[in-house]
């Protein structure tokens, strides 16, 4: 919607218009008639005993093995016999889904399916499939983080992530639209400079929000230049932030916690719905195992590799996937002061990307979404080779083609505008850093590869 061309030469009440109709209907569909039902199951689950919690989850994985053993292809000839404990079975990867393609459809659907699509953290494309089921019960496991960060239904929120709602090539205020359907104001992570730090922060007093859904990268600019410049946040109701989609470091939740005055809530998930972690009142970031089954399997040095297996998206199972994501969980005796039974973690490795910075002072995070809709790329990397040049690194699929590089190329400049000069690149492989990691935007002039 925000790419189209009504919205980005509409006048501003036009596009808070269309943003409030989008968001009707998203929240008709996010909302249906079963998510009540499943926020009060949540609201019970939260408080189940540890013992409660494994038969809750053992339940939920025999269901889903019969279920994917008579409707899903791609596992009519892959699941052996009835009660295999589930650590017996293949793991699944994210090449194993693509290659597998339409053989992970069940034949059997619980209504329409919908797509989503994720470059995750190895920059490799994927596109996945899930029903209305599956997404009222992740929108419900959201609200639950919410209301843990202290918002109640109907309050004012903020939003700031990666959704164009400013057209790039804005240079003056405002760099934010209002959502009438949610109570919500949203800001472009897009226009984030020290020339706009102050604006931003303004219009948020303003707007008065009880919780900042936020980047961690995008509210870590706003809270690095707030305790640069000395400038106060002067809202009065904000109850905390909560970031997602990116990995959120000690000293960023320092910082952000200084600047705004709250505590700060990360949000672990990802598009497989496979694993999600939240963190409660107390601090602590939970693996929720009421959300899925989560395996750890040893890596290194105290850290283990997710492995999750779904109980919501019955239109495309995925079973023993491998996430891609490390954790480090806390000792397993260790008990949060919430009271509830969730497994414990102390670190959650993910994606660890830099900041863009462009020549008219704006920084730009996360980037994965100039991937989505774009066919023909295998892994694709983002790197800022000088003040004013990017280039896309592209391992290419054999789809890849002219029609590949123009999709890059202007979801690029609909998010960095025209000032950058760019490139897309065909290359073999994408380079690791140090540690082995990808990494899917990098400034090579701030740091090695």
């Amino acid at each position: 919607m925000y790419g189209s061309f009504a919205y980005r030469h509409g006048p501003i009440p036009a596009q808070e218009w269309l943003i409030a109709a989008r968001d009707a209907l998203r929240h008709a569909l996010r909302e249906g008639r079963h998510f009540d039902a499943l926020e009060g199951q949540l609201e019970d689950s939260q408080w189940w005993s540890a013992e409660a919690l494994h038969a809750y989850q053992q339940r939920s994985v025999d269901n889903l093995l019969a279920f994917a053993a008579r409707h899903v292809p791609y596992y009519r000839d892959r699941l052996p016999a009835a009660h295999t404990p589930l650590a017996q079975l293949p793991l699944l990867d994210k090449a194993q889904v693509r290659a597998a393609g339409r053989a992970l459809l069940a034949d059997r659907r619980r209504g329409p399916a919908f797509s989503i699509e994720t470059s995750g953290t190895s920059g490799a494309p994927l596109v996945l499939r899930q029903d209305l089921a599956a997404i009222n019960r992740e929108n419900a496991f959201v609200w639950r983080q919410l209301a843990w960060a202290g918002l109640r239904r109907g309050e004012p929120r903020a939003w700031l992530r990666g959704d164009m709602i400013v057209p790039a090539a804005q240079r003056s205020p405002p760099y934010w639209r209002l959502n009438r359907t949610e109570n919500m104001l949203m800001l472009s992570s897009y226009h984030l400079a020290e020339s706009t730090a102050a604006a931003c922060l303004e219009a948020l007093a303003a707007f008065e929000p009880v919780v900042i859904q936020a980047y961690p990268s995008s509210i870590g600019f706003l809270a690095a230049w707030m305790l640069g410049s000395g400038a106060r946040y002067r809202g009065a109701a904000l109850r905390g932030i909560v970031t997602s989609s990116e990995t959120l470091s000690a000293e960023r939740r320092r910082d952000i916690t200084a600047a705004f005055g709250c505590p700060v809530f990360d949000w672990y998930g990802q598009a497989e719905r496979v694993a999600a972690a939240g963190t409660c009142e107390h601090g602590r970031l939970h693996l929720l195992s009421d959300y899925s089954c989560v395996e750890l399997l040893p890596a290194q040095d105290g850290w283990y590799e997710l492995v999750g297996t779904s109980f919501n998206n019955y239109a495309m199972p995925l079973i023993r996937y491998r996430c891609g994501d490390r954790v480090r969980p806390a000792p397993a005796q260790e008990r949060c002061a919430c009271g509830r039974a969730f497994p414990l973690l102390e670190e959650i490795a993910g994606r660890d990307d830099d900041a863009v910075q462009l020549p008219d002072g704006r920084s730009i995070g996360r980037l994965d979404h100039v991937f989505k809709g774009v066919e023909g790329v295998v892994e694709a990397q983002i790197r800022q080779e000088g003040a004013g040049a990017v280039a896309v690194l592209v391992v290419p699929a054999a789809d890849f083609g002219e029609h590949t590089r123009r999709a890059l190329l202007r979801n690029l400049r609909e998010r960095l505008g025209r000032d950058v000069a760019l490139e897309i690149r065909r290359v073999d492989a994408i380079p690791r850093g140090a540690n082995g990691k990808f990494r899917s935007v990098v400034c090579v002039a701030s740091r090695d590869t």
